[in-house]
């Protein structure tokens, strides 16, 4: 997805809120001079987007952001209490939530209850501006009366006629609901990978913090990209999730930072994707075909991308 006006006012936005978190460690000159740096930085993205240098994806951008913050500020991973916060509270549901799921005796329904939590899981998010995520307790309701925007039993098929799957994360507390649509999948005799970040990327669920999120119970494996980039940078992916990715015959994309590289270079990855995610701002909405703050998934499949229902030649 390339970059849209909205997405330069979100990424101020939401990289301010990344300064707020640090309190009083900022003085208000310091951080005067940061969001300098960080207009400026984009300033310097738009341009060379303009001119053909750069791609302009707003995860390339917002990685370069984030990158900026962490340096600057010296704190590698600002949101790590509320990523573990995240996951303990997404536990807390995960039991009952798989319960419920596996009492229903169709495998394709049991696969849909799945997709549902994991959309809902999706609202864990606090790098969207204006957006703010639901309580834990909220989501139990939200997911079992969760309506799916597009193609969901072309998704099913897809998922269901796979013998490898690999899962791109997004945020923490998200992941352990993603645990639910692999625990369906491996029932049914497919290996299901996790494909977690290598380094902090605001709330999103890394290698230093996926124990919490006890994935291991769920995942036939789980790898790192290697990097903190917001999402599977193919110049920076570590060789194991390359690997992971090459073997696989499907990939399941979670999130819009995700959605917004991987939708760039699906052609190059030559395999259905399923994108999985909640359109949390309009850019989104616009390029998925998903109503705005609604729940639903877009497949890309070599060859034809069906959004929303629509397959596209």
């Amino acid at each position: 997805m390339r970059i849209h006006p909205q997405c330069i006012v979100c990424q101020v936005n939401v990289r301010y809120r990344d300064l707020e978190k640090l309190g009083s460690r900022l003085s208000n000159e310091e951080k005067i001079t940061i969001m300098k740096s960080i207009l400026d930085t984009i300033s310097k993205f738009v341009v060379e987007c303009q001119e053909g240098v750069a791609s302009c994806i707003p995860a390339l951008l917002a990685t370069r952001l984030y990158r900026y913050i962490k340096r600057v500020t010296g704190i590698n991973d600002p949101y790590f209490d509320e990523k573990v916060n995240a996951h303990k509270e997404a536990l807390k549901l995960y039991e009952e939530a798989k319960r419920i799921i596996f009492s229903e005796k169709n495998v394709r329904t049991r696969l849909y209850r799945a997709l549902q939590f994991s959309l809902v899981g999706n609202l864990l998010d606090f790098g969207v501006m204006g957006f703010t995520p639901p309580s834990t307790d909220e989501l139990m309701n939200k997911a079992l009366n969760l309506k799916i925007w597009g193609d969901t039993d072309t998704a099913m098929n897809i998922l269901l006629s796979a013998k490898n799957i690999a899962v791109v994360l997004d945020n923490a507390g998200e992941a352990v609901f993603d645990r639910l649509l692999a625990d369906v999948l491996r029932d049914v005799g497919v290996k299901v990978y996790a494909i977690v970040k290598g380094g902090s990327f605001q709330n999103d669920v890394t290698i230093e913090d996926v124990h919490f999120a006890r994935l291991d119970e769920s995942f036939d494996k789980i790898v790192s990209t290697g990097s903190d980039a917001a999402s599977i940078f193919i110049e920076e992916l570590s060789n194991e999730a390359k690997e992971v990715i090459n073997s696989s015959d499907v990939i399941v994309s979670k999130g819009m930072a995700n959605y917004e590289y991987i939708s760039e270079i699906a052609p190059m990855l030559g395999k259905p994707i399923v994108f999985v995610l909640i359109a949390k701002c309009l850019p989104i909405s616009i390029s998925t075909g998903i109503p705005l703050g609604e729940a639903g998934i877009t497949i890309y499949a070599p060859g034809n991308l069906v959004k929303s229902g629509l397959v596209r030649k």
